[in-house]
């Protein structure tokens, strides 16, 4: 018993699966219900502070910015701390017009070392400012094949 046992990790070690993959060059499959960076609709937030209220870790603040790029004209958004997120969705499920969603992007173009890198303003969130991380995650998620 014990010799079988030996030849079939063995085997395992040399012709089986890897069960270990290089992050981030290998991406992660990921699942439908994968919840990653959020994305804001500014166009659907009314600033009512309720994703704030219901974050568990406070990491997300009500602050005030410009409606669109082109706009002077400023109204209150979110803006998350993605260093103390815990990507748990209680945000998206609580938002009442929908404003807030979750999208695919979790890795490229999100790890940052320093803290105040981590901090995504509204127009990051809507994506009105370049992050990269689309761009990246993009070509990551298109390598998924769902299962």
């Amino acid at each position: 018993m014990v010799i079988k046992n030996v030849i079939r990790a063995v085997k395992n070690i040399y012709f089986g699966p890897s069960v270990t993959r290089m992050c981030p060059e290998v991406p992660t499959r990921l699942s439908d219900r994968f919840r990653g960076l959020q994305k804001l609709d500014k166009s659907k937030c009314i600033g009512c502070g309720i994703c704030a209220n219901t974050c568990p870790n406070n990491a997300i603040k009500i602050v005030k910015a410009r409606v669109s790029p082109t706009s002077d004209k400023k109204r209150w958004f979110p803006s998350i701390d993605i260093g103390h997120c815990l990507f748990c969705g209680l945000c998206i499920d609580q938002c009442p017009h929908e404003a807030l969603s979750s999208s695919k992007v979790y890795l490229t173009g999100i790890i940052r070392y320093d803290h105040c890198d981590l901090l995504f303003t509204p127009d990051m969130l809507a994506r009105e400012v370049d992050i990269r991380a689309e761009k990246e995650a993009g070509k990551e998620v298109s390598r998924w094949t769902p299962q």
